[in-house]
């Protein structure tokens, strides 16, 4: 038997085009001549990857911390260390002797650097962050001022005093206290152009309250613009990270260091509330950054969140960046900056810095990205090597993939959380070690990766499956960028240049199209090191699903990059031998692999993690009836130490709060209460009704159409308290006094060195009488 050339064509199509899903066009098209490229391209984009990645990862190091010798204008770790030693040294929540320490020690301090300091007594309305509750504290606010010598506005460096009880708060917000110490020693005692104010306020944690307090009153009369460097820490560890801006601060983030911004973040706080003094001090029209630690927030808010933890390369990079953003905005012309300040540029992360871009810009390249992969797309239809069926398919898989990624990599962190509470923070609900568990999301999002192109390659074209899976990714992010471009900054321009890139090498010949597919790449891979790094510091417990989600949508955008021109055949571009589907069913074994190897890393992850030297977290709470002393204890119960007190019973002999209450003229309620304890709250429980006109020591607390809780908080022993409300005939009142010493509780066993108790407390209540 004889065959012709059109014989041989018609075979290469039964094996191209076997069925419609198979990737292969459905009708001819002109001769096309490519040059085949070389099998080497393949492995050096993966080459080129990996080491982008790597390279983004360690752009994201730290430096060496600097020792007390190191010359006095720089700044130095192991001097704001020795600053800030004896106001970390213990707890210091708002109302105790404790955070009176520390802001005596604070105020030495401020005055031995040249500034003049001011105590602010006064109350402070907390943030509502529910429907049902309002809260207002006592706070003493420590303000520090050295006029300018030519001010164009206010520099402010901020942090707050105040701790939660039981953690020595070295993080949170001593690494801020220990910058703003150094900070001002390397600045020196001359004045710098414009005011500068430090501002350390007292009850953040208790719902932003000093902020409240700083800015109804001497937060006033400061010389506009003002712009504040705000410091926080959920963590104990990490590169430090500018979360949030407000204000032109696109025009001086250049000046810190190896900076680095990410629009994204703010964004996803406008979504995800992330309340510090920040907020309070945006919405009242201050300029400026909120700066954080968040690497290692299994310490965040315990007793381990001490100096021992706090890492000292860590206090370095934050001091190098304030004392950098401090110089710049301290002797810039801070009324120069109103001509920018009606620009929002998306901003993200690049090795020579922030780059900006205006929004619409990058609604129009999220855009334009899946318009280039679909022109890819035809003209490698017309080549033979894709189909509208195909790649279709192939972007059906690419979105199961995506999903199937995230939510697999979501529930297997879920479930090993769920199986061992044991070894999660209380706070945080972070493990000590999360490496191993960072590590199976990767091998979660690889196994849905592999399993989707072995799937693919037993149906589609290689071409199909790679334009069709990047077609979906991109489609994602266009709806992104037109709904949120700032949502969407770190992922979006990769993928647009990517796109654009793939399109461009489709009608290259293979050398120059090499060229292009390396350089298209290059963001997507600075994007995957950046931002698998960052999402990594925020820990697993909070990014769970976002590594694999990140790496899939990334590597998907990518993925044509890896394909190059096919060779001609007779006159005709017919797809080559390892583009057409592979019928081997067998390889839908391969994805087991990493599937096993990312349970076996949950499961050793677990044993490492509960093998680890830092004591398991309990939360114990003594429930105590004021009137007959009745305790019963509440205690997590994650070790044999708190199950063996969980529930247990007694019988306690503590000071309850005195309660009178009286009718005022206008209907109103005046409760007036004494207080037994330092550093407590008071909570005012209605039931049955709501509570309404409310005011502390005749300052409004805005309660809105009603609440069924108010706290007071930073209450004093033997202090009397007033609170005035309007509250239904119906309405039962409940006082607790909320205290953190539950060994005043009968019943009370101390924990041995392995526990570690998180705000443990004692709850006393009393019936409000009418």
């Amino acid at each position: 038997m004889t065959t012709s050339p059109d014989d041989g064509a018609s075979g290469r199509r039964a094996a191209t085009d076997a069925t419609v899903m198979s990737g292969a066009p459905s009708h001819r098209a002109a001769p096309v001549h490519l040059a085949p490229a070389p099998r080497w391209h393949g492995g050096l984009l993966l080459l080129v990857l990996l080491a982008v990645v790597v390279a983004g990862f360690a752009f994201r190091g730290l430096p060496a911390p600097r020792d007390a010798s190191a010359p006095q204008s720089v700044f130095s770790a192991e001097r704001a260390q020795q600053a800030v030693a004896p106001i970390v040294a213990e707890p210091r929540p708002v109302g105790s002797s404790e955070n009176d320490r520390a802001h005596a020690e604070l105020a030495v301090q401020l005055t031995a650097l040249g500034f003049s300091t001011e105590t602010q007594e006064g109350i402070g309305r907390g943030l509502r962050t529910g429907e049902g509750e309002a809260s207002a504290g006592y706070v003493r606010n420590l303000i520090a001022t050295r006029p300018g010598s030519d001010p164009t506005g206010t520099l402010v460096l901020a942090t707050h005093i105040d701790s939660v009880p039981g953690a020595p708060g070295a993080a949170d917000a001593g690494v801020g206290l220990a910058v703003i110490l150094e900070t001002l020693r390397a600045l020196g005692p001359e004045a710098v152009r414009n005011d500068l104010v430090i501002l350390l306020v007292d009850g953040e944690e208790r719902g932003l309250l000093g902020s409240d307090a700083y800015l109804a009153g001497p937060g006033q009369e400061l010389t506009a613009p003002v712009v504040v460097l705000n410091h926080e820490a959920r963590g104990i560890s990490g590169r430090p990270l500018v979360t949030r801006a407000s204000g032109p601060m696109h025009a001086v983030i250049g000046a810190a260091p190896s900076p680095e911004f990410e629009s994204f973040t703010d964004a996803l706080f406008a979504i995800i509330p992330n309340y510090t003094d920040f907020s309070s001090y945006r919405d009242a029209g201050w300029w400026g950054m909120d700066m954080a630690i968040i690497d290692d927030s299994w310490a965040y808010h315990s007793a381990q969140d001490d100096a021992a933890h706090l890492d000292p390369a860590t206090l370095q990079h934050y001091g190098d960046l304030t004392l950098a953003l401090s110089r710049d905005l301290g002797d810039r012309d801070l009324t120069d900056l109103r001509q920018r300040a009606d620009e929002h540029p998306v901003q993200t992360t690049a090795p020579w810095g922030v780059v900006q871009v205006p929004p619409l810009l990058v609604t129009l390249l999220g855009v334009l990205a899946p318009l280039a992969i679909l022109a890819a797309l035809l003209v490698r239809r017309r080549r033979w090597e894709a189909s509208l069926p195909g790649a279709a398919l192939g972007a059906v898989l690419g979105l199961l993939v995506l999903v199937g990624g995230a939510l697999g990599a979501f529930f297997l962190w879920s479930a090993t959380a769920e199986a061992t509470p044991a070894m999660l923070s209380r706070s945080t609900h972070e493990p000590v070690r999360a490496e191993p568990f960072l590590i199976a999301e990767l091998l979660v999002a690889a196994t849905a990766a592999v399993a989707g192109w072995v799937l693919a390659r037993l149906l589609i074209t290689r071409a199909s499956a790679l334009l069709g899976g990047a077609l979906s990714v991109t489609v994602l992010l266009a709806v992104l960028a037109i709904s949120s471009p700032t949502l969407g900054s770190s992922m979006i321009l990769p993928a647009a240049i990517a796109a654009l890139g793939v399109l461009l090498a489709t009608v290259l010949p293979p050398l120059p199209g090499l060229v292009v597919r390396v350089l298209a790449l290059l963001p997507t891979a600075w994007m995957l090191g950046t931002q698998l790094s960052a999402l990594a510091e925020f820990g697993i417990a909070s990014a769970a699903g976002g590594l694999a989600g990140t790496a899939l949508i990334g590597l998907g955008a990518a993925g044509p990059l890896l394909l190059a021109g096919a060779p001609a055949r007779h006159g005709r571009a017919v797809a080559a031998a390892e583009d057409r589907p592979v019928r081997r069913p067998h390889r839908l074994l391969i994805p087991v692999l990493p599937a096993v190897l990312a349970l076996g890393l949950a499961i050793g992850g677990t044993a490492w993690t509960l093998a680890a030297p830092e004591p398991t977290q309990e939360q114990v709470i003594a429930q105590v009836d004021g009137i007959t002393g009745a305790t019963t204890w509440e205690v997590t119960g994650t070790t044999a130490w708190g199950r063996a007190l969980d529930g247990t019973s007694a019988d306690s002999d503590v000071a309850a709060p005195t309660v009178e209450v009286q009718d005022t003229a206008d209907g109103a309620l005046e409760i007036t209460i004494d207080a037994p304890r330092d550093a407590s709250s008071l909570a005012l429980q209605a039931d049955g009704g709501m509570l309404r006109d409310i005011a502390v020591d005749g300052v409004p607390v805005a309660s809105g159409d009603g609440v069924q809780e108010l706290r007071v908080h930073g209450v004093r022993a033997g202090q009397r308290v007033s609170i005035t409300a309007t509250a239904a005939p119906a309405a039962q009142l409940t006082l607790v006094e909320r205290s953190y010493d539950p060994t005043l509780a009968a019943g009370w066993t101390a924990p041995g060195a392995d526990v570690s108790l998180v705000q443990p407390r004692m709850e006393v209540s009393v019936p409000v009488p009418r």
